[in-house]
């Protein structure tokens, strides 16, 4: 009798879990944007080269216009930096792995890394020669506060102040 009962317990239990589960992927499909973002709502950065910076709407259309080309042209960057580190991981599953096959998978990711960061210094730049001479010092905040969360995201270590 006490068997019966715990079973009975533990298939409540699971059902339980079960449609919860369930609610949630309904819930997630439903009213997720499923790993997109919305690139119309402005980010962070746009928002802080209105308020803080104190773009002109002028300005910010000549921002927007910037950023899309600019993410446009990275995106695909970021995705090639990203499926070159998976290609060099994979090389843990070739046994074995020669010292230069490694150096050279590490050059490619590092190469395009670099073009990545140029890519986005340019870019920085580029937004920079919007700003009015009196605006570049609340730029320059907002630009290396920006920098050292991106930074950090990668690293997870303190930043040099």
């Amino acid at each position: 009798m006490n068997q019966i009962k715990k079973n009975k317990t533990l298939l409540f239990i699971i059902g339980f879990l079960l449609l919860t589960n369930i609610a949630l992927v309904i819930f997630v499909l439903q009213h997720g944007d499923h790993g997109q973002k919305n690139t119309q709502q402005p980010g962070r950065f746009s928002m802080a080269l209105q308020k803080d910076v104190g773009f002109s709407s002028a300005q910010m259309r000549e921002y927007q216009d910037l950023r899309t080309a600019h993410f446009d042209k990275v995106g695909t960057m970021f995705d090639d930096v990203k499926n070159t580190k998976l290609d060099f991981y994979a090389l843990l599953y070739k046994v074995p792995v020669t010292d230069s096959a490694l150096l050279a998978a590490g050059s490619e990711i590092a190469g395009k890394q670099r073009n990545l960061d140029i890519q986005m210094f340019r870019y920085f730049e580029r937004v920079r020669n919007i700003c009015k001479p009196e605006q570049r010092p609340k730029f320059d905040t907002a630009v290396k506060q920006l920098v050292i969360r991106m930074i950090s995201k990668t690293g997870g270590r303190k930043q040099k102040k």
